[in-house]
């Protein structure tokens, strides 16, 4: 699947593009982000100037993909690449996914998913995975439906403000 091309969702819908976000997105993807924050645990400090810089960075450190159906924006995921130099792995997590209310149910989550795996794949990542809130029963739900699964052991982590 490239990242251009539509793809197919159940029913009679029109024909969905999952594509890297551009310039021109900014209104929309700053709509749906703010749209984003009650709904999960994370702070989502984004700005219009942060994302601005995400999407002009010559080598970029977040990936953003907007899902388009009938030239509107109904939703996006923002991925985050990464490495476990150990074991060598590069990984890619799926930092944000967000589907417009009036489109939930209808595949564009899961071809978000889709065009985040083949973009993980494409730059050569062991694994996408996802972090979600502890109460967050629908996310966990939704993320299972999409194929993540919940490894039995995990590494404890340590984190610092820099």
């Amino acid at each position: 699947m490239s990242l251009q091309t539509p793809i197919s969702l159940k029913g009679s819908l029109p024909a969905l593009t999952i594509r890297p976000a551009e310039g021109s997105d900014l209104p929309r993807l700053m709509d749906m982000i703010r749209d984003l924050k009650p709904l999960t645990e994370d702070k989502l400090n984004l700005d219009e100037i942060s994302v601005i810089d995400i999407l002009h960075a010559p080598t970029p450190w977040v990936r953003l993909l907007v899902a388009e159906q009938d030239g509107t924006l109904v939703g996006y995921a923002a991925l985050v690449g990464g490495l476990q130099l150990s074991a060598q792995d590069r990984a890619m997590e799926m930092h944000h996914i967000y589907v417009e209310p009036a489109q939930r149910g209808q595949g564009v989550g899961r071809a978000l998913s889709d065009a985040a795996m083949t973009m993980a794949r494409t730059l050569g990542c062991e694994t996408l995975t996802v972090a979600i809130g502890r109460t967050s029963a629908m996310a966990k739900a939704a993320y299972r439906a999409l194929g993540f699964e919940r490894p039995t052991l995990r590494a404890p982590r340590y984190v610092m403000p820099v």
